[in-house]
């Protein structure tokens, strides 16, 4: 008889264990996935540190910058131009210095214009040494639309009096300035000469030769913009060369 019992008794007991083992080992293989073809090794994967960059853009081209800007947000543009509009000429001229060879006088100068589209369309964009012809302000500068009785320029002037024969203007691409004069400074500092008159324009680069002018400016005298645009003035970059 008490063979028999102890009989029944030790498959009780063994069965006690294993349930105990196995309620320490349910959690631990809980606490992630196991790696391919091991049965030791745990692997345990983390969240990632940061949330994904956002997809919402910024253009400054169109609206003023948010007070707030969400994350992630990337900035198309940064306007840094800060020269307002002015009719204001320079200094008396001074006398002229032989120009370096393929200088180009207009990246010394002042830009001004006769209208802004918006504060981000400055006329600084015509002598930032960018030939870039895409439309928007990172490269263009753009005159407000006030209609065609109200004739827009664009002008750079610089300090000292330079010999200038050869002028480059880069329109927008597709967007082109249809009718413009290119003119000079007078060496007097007051008037505007007439050197280049082009109408019907649809090239997006105009390269222009003259006889030599002392001068201390240029100015793109539009009279009317674009074929689709008529009373909206563009112009992406002004250079100014001695020859």
């Amino acid at each position: 008889m008490r063979l028999l019992a102890r009989t029944h008794v030790l498959p009780a007991a063994l069965a006690l264990a294993s349930i105990a083992l196995i309620g320490v080992l349910v959690p631990v293989a809980s606490a992630g996935p196991r790696a391919e073809g091991s049965s030791d090794v745990l692997l345990t994967t983390f969240p990632p540190s940061s949330p994904p960059s956002t997809t919402g853009t910024w253009d400054p081209c169109y609206q003023g910058p948010p007070s707030s800007p969400p994350s992630g947000t990337t900035y198309l543009a940064t306007p840094t131009q800060t020269v307002p509009t002015s009719n204001t000429m320079p200094s008396a001229p001074s006398s002229p210095r032989p120009p370096q060879p393929g200088e180009n006088f207009a990246l010394s100068g002042v830009a001004r214009s006769s209208s802004n589209l918006t504060n981000y369309y400055l006329p600084g964009k015509v002598n930032d040494g960018n030939v870039g012809t895409a439309a928007n302000c990172q490269y263009a500068w753009v005159s407000a639309n006030r209609g065609l009785d109200n004739i827009e320029w664009v002008s750079v002037t610089w300090p000292d009096l330079r010999s200038v024969s050869h002028v480059v203007v880069y329109n927008t691409l597709g967007l082109e300035t249809r009718d413009f004069d290119i003119q000079l400074l007078n060496e007097n500092g007051r008037v505007w000469d007439t050197v280049a008159t082009y109408n019907n324009n649809t090239n997006t680069v105009v390269k222009s030769w003259f006889g030599a002018r002392t001068t201390r400016g240029v100015r793109i005298l539009v009279k009317v913009g674009t074929t689709a645009s008529p009373s909206i003035a563009r112009v992406n970059e002004i250079q100014a060369f001695a020859y």
